[in-house]
């Protein structure tokens, strides 16, 4: 009920008989009195409007106290209503006993009124005269006049409501009857008449308006031709409707403060149950007198809604604020209670600047797509809540401080797939509020000891004269602590690679003295033969071989080698590679130990004259020096039996 508020008006009549015998003296303190007067307006106007939004939200919960004492009344009335309508039910179907009886009694009397009494009932008075004209069919009809009409009416579609009955109907069973017998409906029910064919038939009928009574009587009426008509009553009994099931609808938020951006890319989720099963629910958004957004939901059968999301449906973004979600059963008529959430302000939000370094910088193939292993990325310029996307995993994490942030990134395949070089990888930056960064970095894979391409990466991994050995790859198990094999140098031009007194030194240090050291040379990718040797190691455990090309065309040897020593049971790889130099285009005759040939072509290795035309077309030989006495660089080589591989 609204309010009328007089205090405004009453103080301005009572402000203006006091100010108008000096309002011409004091305009100034006039002005300031109508501006009071007006901030008072607006204040008590502002008053007013709250105390409106209050007894509205109180008339609310008034309305709705009512309607769930008008719900426990309705329940408890139709309690009684049903308790009624069982004894009534009870009372028609003795009703319906009485009424049959008696029809029955009413036949009984019918027959004794007749005039024409079925045969062998009553004597029958004198035959008239035969008349010889008369066809067989008037004595058939004569017949036919005889018998009775003695049928019974009964209900077969079993108990119906009051609104079932007028819209619906009920299906009436007929029986007693003969083939042509016209049946219809007389008295308190309706619907179409129907022709028996044979001794039942049956009608659908049903009550011209929905009725208010326990039970209703009908009558059915049977013509048949030469018998006085036939009247049959039943009673349809009618349940109770069944009652509406009782609902307490709630709705939950998937939150309850959500920013600007947020709020208008994503919306709200909303969820609820309590509701009609399988009734219709709106989902409303918004304030009480203004809506932002609805949603027409349908409950399951359980009165549950599923997550429905409610997005403001204007074209501007919604403003920050305080708003509510409820739920509309549409079947009960009631409401949930409404759910608040705040949206907020967007907040100013920094750019991302942010940077990556990898660690470590080198990393073999092997242990890249070794999970446990892999490289160390460390994203820098970070703020709390980044999500931070690598492109080598897929996988996505969240900062939780700002700062640093550490990734772990491995190769998810088959490192046998990973060539030697740069693997480039990103690394994406998402921040709510602002735009995405996406970092580039690379991670360099290497060869593993004695299986690279020519790259000197792994230089530094063999100065101690440890690293060069492998991890058992192959098969292969890790050589001794103290044993270790060295390859050099580990690049050379094509032209010193094919000069003897030059080439590549093999050589194994601290293998057991006396022990058979195997040495071999693979080309990686080039047409030129492998090479193998056994030399047997020094007292000291120490054992060497010289390697150098032979073929005059020193550009044939340009590309990269792998170079295995076995001691024992242990293997070491290392590798070298050739290039082409200055010199690498060929040879002048006199560089590559060849001189004294005449510049041949390498058709013959150097002083021994052995002829190579039985070798394959385009391959190349190395030849290869004695075991060392000692590891002194290049010194100390000798006893250089050339050995064709």
């Amino acid at each position: 009920m609204k309010k009328i508020i007089l205090a405004p008006a009453v103080a301005l009549a009572f402000t203006g008989l006091v100010a108008s015998p000096v309002a011409a003296a004091e305009s100034t303190s006039a002005q300031s009195s109508s501006t009071q007067t007006a901030e008072q307006k607006k204040t008590e106007a502002e008053k007013a409007e709250a105390k409106k939004k209050e007894e509205a939200k109180k008339a609310a919960a008034e309305k709705a106290e009512a309607e769930k004492k008008a719900a426990a009344e309705k329940a408890a009335a139709e309690k009684k209503a049903k308790e009624k309508a069982e004894a009534a039910k009870k009372a028609a179907a003795e009703k319906k006993a009485d009424e049959k009886k008696k029809a029955a009694e009413d036949k009984a009397d019918k027959k004794d009124d007749a005039e024409k009494p079925p045969k062998k009932v009553d004597p029958k008075p004198a035959p008239a005269p035969k008349d010889e004209n008369k066809d067989a069919k008037d004595d058939d009809k004569s017949e036919d006049e005889a018998n009775p009409i003695n049928a019974s009416v009964q209900v077969t579609s079993g108990e119906v409501t009051a609104e079932e009955l007028a819209e619906e109907g009920v299906t009436v069973k007929v029986t007693g009857l003969e083939k042509g017998d016209k049946v219809s409906a007389k008295s308190g029910l309706t619907g179409p008449a129907t022709t028996a064919q044979g001794s039942t038939a049956t009608m659908k009928l049903r009550s011209a308006n929905e009725v208010t009574q326990e039970s209703v009587s009908f009558a059915v009426q049977v013509q048949r031709e030469g018998t006085a008509p036939a009247t049959e009553t039943s009673v349809v009994p009618l349940a109770e409707d069944p009652e509406a099931p009782e609902v307490d609808p709630k709705v939950s938020l998937s939150t309850t403060e959500i920013s600007q951006s947020r709020f208008d890319e994503n919306g709200i989720t909303v969820t609820g149950e309590g509701f009609t099963p399988n009734g219709k629910v709106t989902v409303v958004g918004g304030t009480a007198t203004s809506p932002f957004a609805t949603q027409e939901v349908t409950a399951d059968a359980e009165g549950k809604i599923s997550a429905t999301t409610l997005k403001f449906e204007g074209d501007e973004p919604l403003p920050a604020g305080d708003y509510s979600v409820w739920g509309v059963d549409q079947e009960a008529e009631t409401n949930s209670p409404a759910q608040d959430f705040t949206i907020t302000e967007d907040d100013a939000v920094e750019p991302i600047d942010a940077s990556l370094k990898v660690d470590p910088k080198e990393i073999t193939a092997e242990d890249l797509a070794n999970r446990e292993k892999g490289v160390t990325v460390t994203v820098s310029g970070v703020k709390k809540g980044d999500k931070i996307t690598d492109s080598l995993t897929g996988e996505t994490e969240t900062a939780e401080a700002d700062g640093d942030y550490e990734l772990n990134l491995w190769y998810e395949g088959n490192p046998d797939n990973l060539e030697v070089g740069k693997v480039p990888f990103t690394v994406t930056i998402d921040r709510e509020g602002t735009e995405s960064e996406t970092l580039e970095g690379n991670i360099n894979v290497v060869a593993e000891d004695g299986d690279d391409d020519g790259d000197d990466g792994n230089e530094d991994g063999n100065d101690d004269g440890k690293d060069g050995s492998v991890d058992g790859d192959d098969g292969e198990t890790e050589a001794p602590a103290d044993a270790s094999f060295t390859v050099s140098p580990k690049k050379i031009e094509a032209a010193d690679f094919a000069n003897e007194n030059k080439g590549v030194t093999l050589a194994v240090e601290n293998c057991e003295p006396g022990a058979d050291v195997h040495f071999e040379v693979n080309p990686k990718g080039i047409n030129v033969t492998a090479y193998e040797n056994t030399v047997t190691a020094d007292d000291e455990g120490n054992a060497s071989v010289n390697v150098f090309g032979t073929s005059s065309d020193v550009s044939a040897y340009v590309g990269a080698y792998t170079a295995t020593a076995t001691c024992g049971d242990d293997t070491m790889k290392d590798s070298f590679t050739v290039t082409g130099g200055a010199n690498g285009g060929g040879s002048d005759g006199g560089d590559n130990g060849n001189a004294g040939n005449g510049g041949d072509d390498g058709s013959q290795l150097p002083r021994t004259g052995a002829d190579l035309g039985g070798l394959t077309t385009g391959a190349l030989l190395l030849l290869v020096g004695g075991a060392a006495i000692a590891l002194t660089g290049r010194k100390n080589k000798f006893g250089q039996t050339p050995t064709s591989f």
